[in-house]
């Protein structure tokens, strides 16, 4: 058999198709968590794919900017394909500042990573999100975490928690350690906590500079307490810090089942522009983070130049599904109409284009197939009725309509199609 090569039927590396079952359970998770945001009060935005490289690598981190799809374009210039949503978002307040404060908008779209491609990792995702942008209020804090909740128990997670930290409270830690200067490298190390055993962490800090003693204790500390016991502790590190860390605790124990919430200072999340609460969504086994996200004061401004505090979080939709077990949805045919010649037709088409406004789907049979081929294909395309008319029918002025699920049939005048 002639062709392409079977290396290029194929995707490219890192990306994926998506045929109706799957896509069908992704239109799905669409559905459900846009309506969580909306109900939120939050409105949908869409960005162009490409962004200049620029505005990319704003305040990515090298680590990213290193995973963006990067080229030229013919006018020789330097784009890119947004890595997340925030970015773009940034940007478009930057030029929109009017827009009454805050700002709540939400999105299902496409993101691009040139990451190596592994389980529950491509490089062309999906990403639901919502950013809340103007408020540094505490209640701004604990509704984005609320929206996160809320979105996992609408899509059907039901043992789930949030690991949240906060990232001034682990400068505060390093600080007090006399190892701030080494922040960069400690902030690595606890990003793969999770990941990696204990000595590899360890070992990652003493690569950089740390004492092993100093790399054990930030170790032991960046571990999972209650959050009423981070209350406690970040009051130790930083007054301020603590009483606004309470609030935030105050308002989520008013809205939010409290046995989701865990407190852990190893989630410090990778992107640079993170500025204070930081958290990481978890679903049952699945080992993956499915969704995270925090606050990031400083990155409007490097756009506008205009200080304007925001925070919001972003879900990986096919790790979610994959974590609650939604990888396809059928939409079966509503009905299959069987013709045994062209007179038929244009009763078919009269009785198709009548079912179609009713909000049914249907099809005419391309008048390629024998009655009992059309029956095997009806059922191997899940339709849920065949429509046979044939001369009797005509005759008597009838369809026949079979219930391929019951295997009932019955006869329905035409006229009333006809109308």
């Amino acid at each position: 058999m002639s062709g392409l090569p079977d290396h290029l039927r194929r995707p490219v590396r890192g990306m994926r198709d998506w045929l109706p079952p799957q896509y069908y359970a992704l239109r799905h998770m669409e559905e459900v968590l846009c309506k969580v945001a909306e109900s939120f009060g939050y409105r949908r935005v869409e960005t162009p794919v490409v962004e200049h490289f620029e505005v990319l690598a704003k305040k990515a981190g090298q680590d990213v900017i290193n995973e963006i799809y990067y080229f030229k374009d013919k006018a020789g210039r330097d784009l890119g394909l947004r890595f997340d949503m925030t970015v773009p978002v940034a940007r478009v307040l930057s030029y929109n500042l009017e827009l009454p404060r805050p700002v709540r908008w939400y999105y299902f779209t496409k993101v691009f990573r040139y990451d190596e491609p592994q389980h529950g990792r491509y490089r062309e995702f999906y990403q639901f999100g919502v950013e809340l942008v103007g408020s540094s209020s505490p209640r701004a804090d604990a509704e984005v975490i609320q929206l996160l909740i809320a979105s996992l128990e609408t899509a059907g997670a039901s043992n789930f928690y949030v690991r949240i930290n906060d990232r001034r409270a682990v400068d505060k830690l390093l600080e007090h350690l006399g190892v701030a200067p080494y922040r960069d490298i400690i902030y690595k190390a606890l990003d793969k906590k999770l990941k990696l055993p204990r000595e590899d962490v360890i070992k990652i800090m003493t690569g950089g500079g740390v004492s092993k003693e100093i790399a054990e204790e930030i170790y032991n500390t960046a571990t999972e307490i209650t959050i009423q016991e981070a209350v406690e502790l970040l009051y130790k590190l930083d007054k301020a810090l603590g009483a606004s860390y309470e609030k935030i605790v105050k308002y989520l124990e008013a809205s939010v089942p409290m046995e989701r919430l865990k407190f852990d200072m190893s989630i410090v999340r990778g992107l640079d522009y993170y500025t204070g609460i930081v958290f990481e969504a978890f679903v049952g086994e699945y080992k993956l983070a499915v969704g995270g996200g925090g606050r990031y004061d400083d990155l409007l401004e490097l756009y506008s130049g205009v200080k304007t505090p925001a925070l919001g979080f972003a879900i990986g939709v096919e790790r979610l599904m994959e974590a609650v077990g939604i990888q396809n949805v059928e939409r079966p045919l509503d009905y299959y109409i069987y013709i045994f010649d062209d007179d038929a037709y244009k009763y078919a088409a009269a009785v198709a284009k009548k079912l179609r406004t009713e909000g049914y789907s249907v099809v005419i049979e391309l008048g390629e197939k024998g009655l009992k081929d059309a029956f095997e294909y009806a059922l191997k395309v899940g339709a849920r009725h065949i429509i046979i008319i044939g001369r009797k029918e005509l005759e008597k002025g009838v369809i026949k309509v079979r219930d391929l699920e019951k295997r009932i049939e019955v006869e329905k005048p035409l006229s009333q199609f006809l109308a």
